[in-house]
């Protein structure tokens, strides 16, 4: 048996809950080598594929009861942000095996302590979280403080395993949906660039994308967005639900628009809604969203406007027919390249 072989087995080991010590011991090393995550995406395919017909559920509160009793052991912290993969859209074997991995991220001890020793004391130096979506994948993270976010395709989040007392500070690069755990205590903040957003509790969309406007749209709540010069902070608007803007950073222009609040849930749970959007900009979206690339040949073709609401848990290429029809032109596949015309 090689040495890839022999750690899948280990996961398969741990998902049935066999692992000793010494094993979990060694899951935790994986974890801290960063090998764990492509593995178990392997071996959850691999049993997936073997048992695509059953319907597992899962026993969540078994699930938990082994968290919490690990976490009373002292083998974690209590403020570890826990990475929740998106169950598929029918199969309930997916759902396990997301809580699955789940729990084996937990057991890593995702937040990695660094001691740094001097004379009178023991000081712990918090690592940064890193989250990277490539394109094509959605994920949802739990925050430290359970705040969630669902973080988009080719989208980046980072933060740190446990707030300080004052603040929950967080960085985006791409877009993410968030539901904030309320706190007047702890203000919640996301750095976009030079662009902060801030809150106390609410659920909001951010989009911002490397040389792209950002925007922020609210559905619950309210929010504050400031653009940072020199350590100062400049408002750019307050928003109420329902509420939205975009500012270029290249230009310094604020566009305020009102968006209704289901268009900005929908988003969460995987639908695309456009109103009265270029063809250009929804395939820049699917880009991401199906890591394809997509070519649009015809200049009319791409600033043309539509209304279309799309949803991501079908085939690309039913999706695709689906926007040829609201766009009116005609289009071809081929493998991960599609071209518009």
């Amino acid at each position: 048996m090689d040495h890839k072989t022999e750690k899948k087995a280990l996961i398969r080991k741990y998902i049935n809950g066999g692992c000793t010590a010494e094993e979990t011991a060694e899951i935790k090393s994986l974890l801290s080598a960063g090998d764990l995550s492509v593995l178990f995406s392997e071996v959850m395919d691999e049993i997936a594929a073997s048992t695509a017909d059953e319907y597992i559920e899962p026993d969540v509160s078994q699930a938990l009861a082994k968290f919490h009793g690990m976490q009373s052991a002292g083998n974690i912290g209590g403020n570890e942000p826990i990475v929740l993969g998106l169950a598929s859209k029918n199969i309930k074997l997916r759902r396990y095996l997301s809580y699955a991995a789940a729990i084996a991220l937990i057991i890593g001890s995702i937040s990695l302590l660094i001691p740094r020793l001097d004379k009178k004391t023991q000081q712990y130096a918090l690592i940064d979280q890193h989250f990277e979506n490539p394109k094509g994948k959605r994920s949802k993270i739990l925050l430290p403080d359970s705040s969630i976010v669902y973080l988009g395709p080719g989208s980046t989040l980072s933060f740190p395993s446990k707030f300080a007392t004052n603040v929950r500070a967080i960085s985006l690069k791409g877009e993410a949906f968030f539901e904030v755990t309320k706190n007047p205590k702890r203000p919640f903040i996301i750095h976009t660039g030079n662009i902060v957003t801030r809150v106390l509790g609410t659920s909001f969309k951010v989009d911002a994308f490397l040389n792209q406007p950002v925007s922020v749209l609210v559905s619950t709540g309210k929010v504050r967005v400031d653009r940072e010069v020199n350590k100062v902070l400049h408002p750019i608007a307050v928003l109420l639900p329902g509420q939205s803007v975009v500012w270029n950073g290249k230009t310094g222009a604020r566009e305020l628009g009102k968006v209704p609040v289901e268009d900005i849930i929908a988003w969460k749970n995987g639908k695309l809604v456009f109103r009265k959007t270029r063809i250009a900009d929804i395939t820049d979206i699917l880009e991401r969203t199906y890591n394809v690339a997509i070519e649009i040949k015809s200049p009319a073709v791409a600033e043309r406007q539509i209304r279309v609401n799309l949803t991501t848990d079908i085939p690309l290429s039913k999706l695709i027919k689906i926007l040829s029809i609201a766009g009116n032109f005609n289009y071809k596949i081929n493998q991960n390249h599609v071209s518009i015309f």
